[in-house]
């Protein structure tokens, strides 16, 4: 007769070896065995994971426990199986010949199953532990990288895993699977060229998330003057809100490919520029003293001015009707920018108009020779 293994049964009589009852019972009593061993291993799994979730200790390890233990209640049953169909297969009864029979049917059951839970519990545990990073971790990081990766990771893992258990699977019944990793190579670039633009987006996206120096919340201008706030970064476009509210969806092929004006990087304080001019005949140090008083009085009373920058005052050019000037001061944002500067130029009117000082309409001054403006003065009397 011939048997599944070479094994040395001698210690056990040679009237069992040929009784098909006893090889029944040795089989059941194994079968029994293997289920009280994995039902032990079942119970310290649970009880672990619950002494663990209750100190809050390592709630991820918790998790994972609780995630495996059906799986290697399972895995214990089959190797138990395994080792049961083995012996009883080098018995000399009518029942070892029939498990020889089908020990390759056997083998490839156990052998699928095996996989499957090996496979199950890879993606069990390589899933608790992402939503553990998810919800544990990824929030309190500064960049988006991770929340934008994390889910995706999520629904790809299980694919992966389930794909290389099938592979191994394949190879270990003998079926060669080059053609198959040959056929999928050349599937995938055919995918790839045909969603071309899509895979460029996609890996523009994750040049944006990985450069980090855009984030949710920022104002950014492109160079081919699209602005607005940035109020979603996903692996295919961008997607701003404008100011006058209105929703721009930007490719992320388009963003990479741009110089991109941040106003809220390196901070969101915004310098703002007002010009003004006044007459030549005004006394000089009198406008810079009495602008520099009001640019303080609306720094220290405006929400949208940076308290700690001081104004910054200068005359910078002779023009046809005025002298002309500059105040410089931070506002605390983009949205700031705009209060801030409109309430510099009421508060300087307001102040000109009490201190007499003249800001002038565009005038032009006409200068003729004496002999020219004699006779023009004659010819108007």
């Amino acid at each position: 007769m011939e048997h599944l293994m070479n094994l040395d049964l001698t210690f056990i009589p040679g009237e069992f070896l040929e009784s098909s009852i006893f090889g029944g019972i040795f089989l059941l009593s194994i079968f029994f065995f293997s289920f009280i061993l994995a039902l032990i291993a079942f119970v310290i799994l649970k009880q672990l994971a619950n002494r663990l979730s209750s100190a809050n200790s390592n709630s991820v390890l918790s998790e994972i426990l609780h995630s495996i233990r059906k799986s290697v209640f399972v895995l214990i049953l089959l190797i138990g199986l395994s080792f049961s169909f083995l012996i009883v297969g080098n018995f000399e009864s009518q029942l070892s010949q029939i498990v020889y029979d089908f020990s390759d049917l056997l083998k490839t059951v156990l052998l699928l199953m095996s996989i499957i839970l090996i496979s199950h519990s890879f993606v069990k545990v390589i899933g608790v532990f992402l939503k553990w990073y998810l919800e544990n971790i990824a929030e309190k990081t500064e960049t988006t990288l991770d929340d934008q990766l994390i889910r995706p990771l999520m629904r790809l893992t299980p694919v992966v895993i389930y794909s290389i258990g099938l592979l191994v699977l394949l190879e270990s019944l003998g079926i060669s699977i080059s053609p198959l990793l040959a056929g999928l190579g050349i599937a995938g670039l055919a995918v790839a060229l045909a969603v071309q633009p899509s895979l460029t987006n996609f890996l523009a996206g994750t040049y944006v998330m990985t450069e980090s120096q855009l984030k949710i919340g920022d104002y950014i201008e492109l160079s081919d003057g699209t602005a607005g706030f940035v109020i979603e970064i996903g692996w295919r476009s961008t997607k701003l809100r404008s100011i006058l509210n209105n929703l721009l969806i930007v490719p992320n092929s388009t963003i990479s490919n741009s110089v991109i004006l941040n106003y809220y990087s390196p901070s969101p304080a915004l310098n703002v520029r007002v010009t003004c001019g006044v007459s030549y005949d005004s006394d000089l140090e009198q406008v810079e003293r009495v602008t520099l008083e009001e640019c303080k009085r609306v720094q220290s009373e405006s929400l949208s001015a940076i308290k700690d920058q001081d104004p910054r005052f200068g005359f910078d050019s002779f023009d046809d009707s005025n002298i002309s000037f500059w105040v410089f001061m931070q506002a605390t944002d983009r949205i700031g920018s705009f209060t801030l500067t409109s309430e510099i130029i009421k508060a300087i009117h307001a102040r000109f108009l009490l201190e007499g000082i003249t800001i002038n309409y565009p005038v032009r001054t006409l200068q003729f020779p004496e002999d020219i403006k004699g006779d023009f003065f004659k010819s108007q009397t």
